[in-house]
Formats: structure tokens, sequence, C-alpha cells
């Protein structure tokens, strides 16, 4: 779509030198991302990249962060041709956080409603506040997936990247449902684990991530932003993750969740977050991390125009009868892609809603068993 924006006085478009050398590589992202935008006119883009390195709410400390160490990597990746992507430069950081804060909120509403996909390089993830504020502005209510080994929500007076999940919950209560993927259960307290079950939060445990990552898929696939801890990611393959832990996701179960997440037509968004600029270890980690964001691109070029870009008329319509709570599920096919949908009908004053799900899902509930996180569904909506 065509951008029409003031976002140019937010933004330094500028190129570091040592980009200059991927400029001429055809077939490679340098070519299609080197030139500056003129963001003082109209831009014809679908995704657009930002480097924020905003840390002055770092938890517990701030510390030096620079996303020009993963375009030197990502401009390195191979290119696009079916996609119109652009790099914005990085945030110019504003005299306080909260400055920062009001910009990031201000491009994510003026991007997605105009139909773009930003990727933010962070930064530390309390960036993830005023992104989830700008999607909330443009989108109304929406589903955010954290890939994260703990849960930040510190109970604290101002929006740390160890509280801003709790300030997102209490601020969204009934409009932004959320979801944490990779939680580590020596990271977190049974009263945090309570306090997140309160606000409906659906939790997915790292072993859950190993045993079956394809089950995430449908959960990924209902995000509207899914926002990325570097630390989630074991330290020996991102050792510059802000405080790493010895165990966490590998490479590929990250870079497979982001292409998840960007395969997803309902995706709006993309951040990954608290990258420290380290000499000796930064090298890998900004490989990494620049990876982890071609994987969510390459996910972005490969959408099939499914729900909800498309309606579900030309999907198969399927009716599930559920002994266990008399009622009637309808299930939605894609013959395509064999992907299904589940509708949940208006009830009990709720409103109703459609929960993306696996065939596997489809099948137990034709067996009456009924999965964990369809039972959360459920139980959200009223059923």
């Amino acid at each position: 779509m065509i951008l029409e924006s003031d976002i140019a006085q937010y933004l330094d478009t500028r190129r570091p030198d040592n980009l200059k050398q991927f400029s001429t590589l055809e077939g490679f992202l340098g070519s299609q991302l080197y030139s500056e935008p003129d963001l003082q006119k109209s831009v014809d883009v679908q995704v657009a990249i930002i480097g924020i390195d905003e840390t002055r709410n770092a938890y517990p400390m701030p510390y030096a962060a620079k996303a020009d160490n993963v375009r030197y990597w990502l401009y390195q990746l191979a290119a696009f041709n079916n996609l119109k992507i652009t790099d914005f430069g990085n945030l110019i950081l504003g005299n306080s956080a909260a400055d920062t804060y009001s910009a990031v909120s201000y491009i994510t509403e003026s991007l997605v409603s105009g139909g773009v996909i930003p990727i933010y390089i962070g930064g530390s993830h309390d960036l993830t506040l005023p992104i989830v504020e700008g999607l909330w502005r443009a989108k109304g209510k929406i589903e955010i997936g954290l890939i994260d080994s703990c849960f930040d929500i510190a109970d604290s007076l101002n929006a740390t990247s160890r509280s801003y999940l709790l300030d997102i919950l209490r601020k969204y209560t009934s409009s932004v449902k959320c979801d944490v993927i990779g939680s580590q259960v020596y990271f977190t307290s049974q009263s945090q684990s309570d306090l997140l079950d309160e606000y409906g939060v659906d939790k997915y445990r790292l072993g859950t991530v190993r045993q079956n990552i394809n089950s995430l898929e449908p959960v990924l696939r209902d995000c509207d932003f899914v926002s990325f801890d570097a630390a989630s990611v074991r330290q020996a393959d991102m050792p510059a993750a802000h405080q790493p832990s010895p165990n966490g996701l590998y490479t590929e179960e990250a870079c497979q969740l982001a292409n998840f997440a960007g395969v997803s037509d309902r995706s709006k968004a993309f951040g990954i977050f608290e990258l420290v600029s380290r000499n000796t270890p930064m090298e890998m980690s900004a490989h990494l991390t620049a990876q982890i964001i071609w994987h969510y691109i390459y996910g972005v070029s490969q959408r099939e125009n499914d729900y909800p870009a498309c309606n579900f008329d030309r999907y198969k319509k399927i009716f599930v009868k559920l002994d266990s709570l008399n009622t009637d599920i309808v299930f939605y096919q894609n013959p395509k892609n064999d992907r299904f949908w589940m509708e949940l009908s208006q009830k009990n004053g709720m409103a109703g809603a459609v929960v993306s799900c696996s065939k596997s899902d489809y099948i137990a509930l034709v067996n009456n068993e009924i999965p964990e996180r369809l039972k959360n569904a459920f139980r959200r909506y009223g059923i």
C-alpha cells in the first residue's frame, strides 16, 4: 500500500558506511534495503524495518543496543522479490523513554493503519508496550504472542523490561489477549502463574516447544503481533542477549516460531529485543537475530490469503457434536493447506470468536477430547 505519513520526523534513515558494500549484491537484501527511502513523499511498501536502540527502562539497568549490528548480517541474506520491503532506519530517541514510547506508538499505528508491517529491532523488551498501544489504536481488539523465558510482570510504578506485561494486562484487560511461548518453570513463581491465569494468558513452556513445535503454529496464527526476547534462546546460541540463560530455544526453533508468525495473514507487526551490543559475542548473536527476522519475512512472503484476509466461503464447513458440553462446534478447513479454524458462537452475552486450531485439535474434538488450549478458549468465550 501507499504510505502517506509524517513519521519521517521520528526516523534517521542514514545508512552506516559498512553496509554500502552489500548494496550491489543482486538477489540479496542489501540491494533491496540500502537505498534510503524519502519518507517526505509517499512510500510504496509492504514491510518496513526499524531499529530502536532504546534501553533506558531495561532491567536492572540500561545497556548499549545497536540495531545496525543486526543489519550488517541481514543485508547479506537472500532478498524477497515478491515483497516490497524497505529499511526505514533507526528511531531518533526522545528526551526520555516516555517520549520514545510515544513515537513508537504513533509509528506503529500509522504503519499498521496503512497496511505496512513494521519489524522492530530493539532495544529493551518494554518497547512491546508502545507497540501494543499503537496496534490497539489501529485495530481495536488484538492478540499478542510473547516469546520469552520468563513472565515480565513485576509490580513496578514505571514500565520496565521486567514489568511491561503487567502494564499491558491491566490497561487492556478486555481488548488484548496474550500468549507466552517458551517460558521456563524455574524462572516462574506460582503467584506469577496464578496471576496470568486470572488475566486469561495462555502459557506454553519450553518443553511444549521442544516436544511439538507444530502445535504452536495455530497459536501464532492468531497473533497480531509477536514480540521476541532474544534471551529466550539459549546462551550458547545467543550469547549477547541481555541476561541470557544456559537453557532456552534452539536456533532452529527460534527461526521456526518466527516463520509461523510471519506466514499468518493476521500478523501485523514483529519485533525482537534484548540484544546487547558487545564486541566478543555480538557477531554470532546479531547474525542469528538477522536470521530470525529473515524467517519472519519469509513467512510473510509465503502467505496464502487465508482467514482473516478472506472469509470462510471457500472453506469446508464441518459440524462436530461435543457431547461433554452438549453443543455443536463449527470447524472450517482450508482444503489447500489443511489449516483449521474453530468458530465459537455468541453465548451467555459474550461475543463470538474464531480460533485457529490444528488438525489434531479437530480430531481430538471429534473423539470428545478437549485439548487444553481449546478448553481455555471455551472458558474465555463462555462455551
